[in-house]
């Protein structure tokens, strides 16, 4: 005699035993892991219940509610597309600099090794920054 216990909207049904299903280790349908894992993803239900009222292990209700909450985060997440134009329209853009008030890349290059700190700024070459190095070698 079995016995069966109810619990409101939380029992999903499955035939037992379907054509071409494996022994012991029973194929369920996408639809029905997908329908069980939504039970599980809804607010105050036990997952440790659902899966025992359903005849399954707990780690695999845990394992397609996880599996259903990527799946959703997946389907959620959309690029933009994006265009990139060229053109810039001469009321906004800025007057053109002259060589002389062109501004220069600033940026420095400090090198530590044991006390010896070597700090170069501005622009640097990479063989004048060769050099420097080099110096330090002897």
């Amino acid at each position: 005699m079995s016995i069966i216990f109810e619990v409101v909207d939380t029992i999903l049904s499955e035939p037992t035993q379907r054509p071409g299903s494996r022994k012991g280790r029973p194929n369920h349908s996408p639809e029905f892991r997908r329908r069980l894992a939504m039970a599980a993803c809804e607010s105050g239900v036990s997952v440790a219940r659902l899966a025992r009222e359903n005849g399954l292990n707990a780690n695999l209700v845990y394992t397609w509610r996880r599996r259903y909450l990527a799946e959703q985060q997946a389907e959620a997440v959309q690029l933009v597309p994006v265009a990139i134009v060229n053109e810039v329209s001469s009321v906004n853009a800025p007057p053109a600099l002259s060589e002389s008030e062109a501004v220069r890349p600033a940026g420095s290059i400090e090198v530590r090794i044991g006390r010896a700190v070597v700090k170069v700024e501005g622009t640097v070459d990479a063989e004048m920054l060769r050099t420097v190095l080099g110096s330090l070698r002897s």
